[in-house]
């Protein structure tokens, strides 16, 4: 539906919320409060968005989407009377604790969207006007990606899939939240499931199912959390172990000492790029001589909007702008990019999904000696860089030239 006929609807529910607020003893399923909700969601579904967030204000019930890594707002805020009740129904639906609205919940849906099952993880906490919500997305029945459909360069795929092939040793992703890390390491799992090794994996939540492999999820409440997974993995003759994140110094301990006995072990790791990966875990306490020894390699990314297809339109750089100075080396005079007008498929935005950019640190020895006596991050990026080292930026450049996204986009996420 476009974003008017949302926008009917959802005043016509809120009327017929409020109405029934007031009349008990209706057949719930069909009540407009479920319906508002389902609306919301199969909104959320249609949109291609990654979280909903439901905010009560002062005045109203503020619903925004995460739609390629920004928060949008495609219609009006609801009605405040209807907050309460609207927020007990998402707790309802997410086997949450109605009766406590003071300490954060956790829950999940599990939403069909025509002959879709969308896993939906649901997370509240207390706020001044309320209760605020949070409602992850995730596709259940999505395909999993080939490594050839994830964007990459030649050089970097090429490297990619060297390292994931390694019989042993540690392969880290970083990045932030939303930056396609599991997406990336899924598609490593994807090649490697041939039948003839043993693959586990221990996440947080498990995001996509995968035959083929054993797939572990952490619940800290009877003490399953990533240290004790992992250690437990490691007496199950595994060949290949994903662990969904390195987030403390005992998993991190546990998975380098794992992948100097044998074991191939992927993971990620929230860091800023790939040489300060390595910083981040000689902070965390992990020996340098055993990072030295286990650690293949690095590769950081981040996930950067594409142009628009149905509204893309080209235009000269002109030789005396901040753009020609931003694309360096990759400018010449004439040069023509690309971006987009903004127009209904796009929602007016002039982007319509996602493109990573990545850079990919292999260990060598020059960097495994640094690491050993490791106290300066920047003689590390020289090095790296000498060595003709691609960096995220360059590979956003590149992508910018080749017409797949901005110079701004690229700004904004770096």
């Amino acid at each position: 539906m476009n974003l008017n006929e949302l926008e009917t609807i959802l005043e016509k529910l809120t009327r017929q919320t409020l109405y029934s607020m007031n009349r008990p003893g209706q057949n719930l399923e069909n009540s407009p409060i479920v319906r508002l909700i389902n609306t919301i969601l199969n909104h959320a579904v249609e949109i291609q968005a990654t979280d909903i967030h439901i905010e009560p204000q002062k005045d109203n019930l503020r619903i925004r989407y995460r739609v390629d890594g920004l928060l949008c707002e495609f219609h009006k805020p609801l009605d405040a009377a209807i907050i309460q009740t609207f927020i007990s129904r998402i707790k309802i639906i997410s086997n949450m604790d109605t009766t406590n609205s003071n300490i954060p919940l956790d829950g999940h849906i599990d939403h069909q969207y025509k002959d879709r099952k969308i896993d939906m993880r649901v997370a509240s906490i207390p706020i001044k006007y309320g209760e605020t919500i949070v409602i992850r997305l995730m596709d259940v029945t999505e395909n999993l990606k080939n490594i050839s459909e994830l964007g990459m360069s030649d050089k970097t795929e090429k490297i990619f899939r060297k390292l994931i092939h390694s019989p042993s040793g540690m392969f880290i992703v970083t990045g932030p939240m939303n930056s396609g890390k599991s997406t990336a390491l899924y598609a490593a799992l994807r090649e490697l499931n041939t039948g003839e090794q043993h693959i586990m994996t221990l996440e947080d939540p498990i995001e996509q199912f995968v035959d083929g492999v054993n797939q572990m999820e952490v619940v800290e409440k009877t003490g399953l959390t990533f240290a004790n997974g992992l250690r437990s993995m490691l007496r199950m003759d595994c060949n290949c172990i994903m662990v969904g994140e390195a987030r403390d110094t005992e998993t991190a301990k546990i998975a380098v000492r794992a992948a100097l006995t044998g074991h191939l072990i992927l993971t990620t790791l929230h860091a800023k790029d790939s040489c300060s990966a390595i910083f981040r875990l000689l902070e965390m306490n992990v020996e340098p001589y055993l990072l030295a020894a286990t650690l293949t390699g690095v590769m950081s990314q981040r996930l950067v909007r594409k142009i628009c297809p149905h509204c893309k339109q080209s235009y000269e750089v002109d030789k005396n702008s901040i753009e020609a100075e931003i694309l360096g080396k990759f400018y010449h005079e004439g040069m023509k990019l690309y971006r987009g007008e903004g127009c209904d498929q796009c929602h007016h935005s002039g982007f319509f999904g996602r493109i990573v950019i990545n850079e990919i640190l292999e260990i060598n020895d020059d960097i495994r000696k640094l690491i050993l006596n490791f106290n300066d991050i920047e003689a590390l990026r020289r090095i790296t860089l000498a060595e003709n080292f691609t960096t995220m930026f360059e590979d956003g450049i590149k992508k910018v030239v080749a017409g797949l996204t901005t110079i701004n986009e690229i700004q904004r996420v770096i």
